[in-house]
């Protein structure tokens, strides 16, 4: 009796398991995960920069309390082993040009009585989110950065 009531029990944590696994073959920010091994395809890896880029986004709006950092490390760092790290070093530094322009803009804007206000704010915000960025980014850094002299 008893080892039928494991048995039952063992069996529904196996299809759990089982329909969760099916489940998260796609990560909740819409990137697929790769097994070690498995080719990623262009199509692939413009998904994953796609949600790499958006988390940018999100993480310049202030928004990053939502995101897995987990993950998207895990995507830059699936990008760089199929060798798309040449796509996200150069998506990197247009979506961080791009947010800088509307930096300065911002600070162009400002009145002249609050303009070094507006400098030290949009500073320490920039620091704040370069650290995040840097996080996510660091195998990209040590590895293809290093590798093909990307500075």
């Amino acid at each position: 009796r008893i080892r039928a009531r494991a048995s039952r029990r063992l069996g529904r944590s196996r299809s759990r398991r089982a329909a969760m696994l099916s489940a998260s073959k796609k990560t909740s920010a819409g990137a697929r995960q790769f097994k070690a091994g498995e080719p990623m395809d262009e199509r692939d890896s413009n998904r994953t920069w796609e949600c790499l880029r958006n988390a940018i986004h999100q993480i310049h709006q202030h928004n990053a309390s939502s995101l897995s950092f987990e993950e998207l490390y895990r995507n830059a760092y699936n990008l760089v082993l199929h060798k798309y790290g040449e796509l996200l070093y150069n998506g990197v530094q247009g979506v961080v040009q791009d947010h800088l322009k509307e930096v300065a803009q911002s600070c162009i804007d400002c009145p002249d009585d609050r303009l070094l206000e507006e400098l030290k704010r949009q500073w320490d915000d920039h620091k704040t989110t370069m650290v995040m960025i840097r996080d996510i980014l660091m195998y990209m850094d040590r590895n293809f950065v290093s590798q093909y002299k990307k500075v």
